[in-house]
């Protein structure tokens, strides 16, 4: 279900465009009740990295009114997606020596000095004790395949995974890429702050 008049209460709260949709019935959403829930906001920017969508979904949620009315989430789960436009500017404005490409296969990592190619990696982005790293798959040295990439891998200048935080699937796009998340359950006070609390403890990469 979907109700626009949730919807204005949320982006009032939060100060910020959200999209609010449930599976249970409208009955229980009268006493805060909502099972199946989705939570989506887009066009977050943040220090590190802006990103297209950031979405929250929860086998249950509920909303304790009082002032400040509190939300409790029970099994929630939080997907980001990012974009080839917002990683372009981020691993310029780092420095990073190489280029990183978003395609449907993975992610292309690429150097290049004075403009001509140097070297080409296909990456697979894993999780090595809460750090996000790169390790390539097949890669090219001056246009010679290398078999020995495999055995490389590259951590990305990100902080760690938060405790409670579990990388669950990643989806692959061309231009596109979409983290999936499991996460402890949490209760947090509905206040105009409450983004960047959840932002802060379950997705601090993005904060």
């Amino acid at each position: 279900m979907h109700s626009e008049a949730i919807d204005q209460l949320l982006s009032r709260a939060l100060e910020r465009p959200v999209r609010f949709e449930w599976a249970g019935s409208f009955a229980d959403s009268l006493v805060g009740r909502f099972d199946g829930v989705s939570l989506e906001l887009a066009g977050v920017a943040t220090a590190w990295l802006s990103i297209e969508r950031l979405t929250l979904r929860a086998a249950h949620a509920h909303l304790h009114p009082g002032l400040p009315a509190r939300l409790a989430v029970e099994s929630p789960e939080v997907a980001v997606t990012v974009g080839q436009r917002d990683v372009d500017p981020w691993v310029a404005g780092l420095g990073l020596p190489f280029g990183l490409e978003l395609t449907e296969k993975g992610l292309r990592v690429h150097t290049e000095v004075a403009g001509l190619p140097v070297s080409d990696f296909e990456t697979r982005l894993e999780v090595a004790q809460g750090w996000f790293v790169l390790r390539p798959q097949r890669a090219a040295v001056l246009g010679v395949p290398n078999a020995l990439a495999r055995f490389f891998r590259t951590y990305l200048p990100l902080p760690p995974l938060a405790a409670g935080v579990r990388l669950t699937e990643i989806e692959h796009g061309a231009g596109e890429l979409t983290l999936h998340f499991g996460v402890d359950d949490f209760e947090e006070d509905l206040t105009p702050g409450m983004i960047r609390r959840l932002r802060r403890r379950l997705v601090p990469w993005v904060g």
